[in-house]
Order: structure tokens, then sequence, then C-alpha cells
């Protein structure tokens, strides 16, 4: 009995360790530009004021669409937005040889479409990057010349951001 206790404070101690950080807080004055996380898709807006446990943000016309409420955001999903001209996305600690994304680059979105739109089991969008974040956000223009690729653009993505981690660049992530 006394083994089973000590292996289960260590194996709880490993998975304390192993466990996600809490995302930095920072402190955004208004004005400042911002990135606003909603499923792995970031919306560029500016900070207004500071509220309770956030931030009201401003977001440009045309800047959608936003598929969360656009009011109030808690500061766990608000980041600061800086340009960069690439990044490198790392996995596995460094163990794999990271993947470089650049403005100018073409990448294709795999995405499972909306039934109600497009009636395909999934839509390949290609675009090119047009902007990065320092964060791994990636904007995009649509290339693709097919209707559905446009109508699944326009309806998910837009003019907002894509955290290159996200599901929907897997294809591109394998292609590379």
């Amino acid at each position: 009995m006394k083994n089973l206790s000590c292996i289960t404070i260590v194996l709880l101690t490993l998975l304390a360790a192993s466990a996600p950080q809490a995302a930095p807080r920072f402190d955004f004055s208004p004005g400042e530009t911002v990135l606003t996380n909603c499923r792995q898709i970031y919306t560029k807006g500016s900070v207004i004021a500071k509220v309770d446990e956030g931030y009201t943000v401003h977001f440009a016309k045309g800047s959608g669409p936003i598929q969360c409420p656009p009011f109030r955001w808690h500061w766990e999903f608000v980041s600061p937005f800086q340009s960069v001209q690439e990044y490198s996305l790392s996995f596995l600690g460094g163990l794999k040889k990271p993947q470089v994304f650049r403005v100018g680059e073409n990448v294709i979105f795999r995405v499972e479409p909306d039934k109600r739109v497009v009636n395909k089991p999934f839509v390949d969008i290609e675009a090119q990057i047009t902007d990065i974040s320092a964060n791994g956000a990636i904007a995009v223009k649509l290339i693709s010349k097919d209707i559905d690729a446009g109508a699944t653009f326009w309806q998910l993505i837009g003019g907002n951001y894509v955290d290159l981690r996200h599901k929907i660049l897997d294809y591109e992530r394998s292609r590379r």
C-alpha cells in the first residue's frame, strides 16, 4: 500500500510539472493593437478600455467574421500584436525539424465545410500569407478560384488571422 501511495504521488507530481502553463498576463493601454483569440482564429483590433478582468476591443470594419461575441474579452484571450516576416513552428521540443512560414508563401487550408453551405466532405482553400504575427498566427488572402472554397473561406477565416497550429492547417504542415 505504501508503494502504491508513493507511485501515486510521483505520478501526480509529474503530471503537475507537465501541465501547460497559464498564458502570460499583459497590461494593455487604450489604443494598443492586439489580437483576440476565438478558437485559434485571431481578430486584430485595438484596445478601447480596460475592464474588470480584461479589455473592450474595437475591430476595424471588414475584420470578420468574428465567431465570438465582440464585446469584452477576458485577459487570457487578448495577445499583443507584432508583425514579423517569418515564423518558425517548432515540434517536439526541437527534436523535429522546424517548419518556417514566410510572408508571400502560399498555404492550403483543408476544411470540413458547413453542410448548409457546401455539400462536400472537405474543401481545400489555397491562400497567400499576407502577414504573420509574432505569436504564430497568419493573415491570408484568398487565391482559390473555386466557388466552394471562396464561400468556406469567407465564412470561417475572412479578414482574420489563423494560428499555424490550427487543425485546418494540418494538411499544410504534413506537406512541408
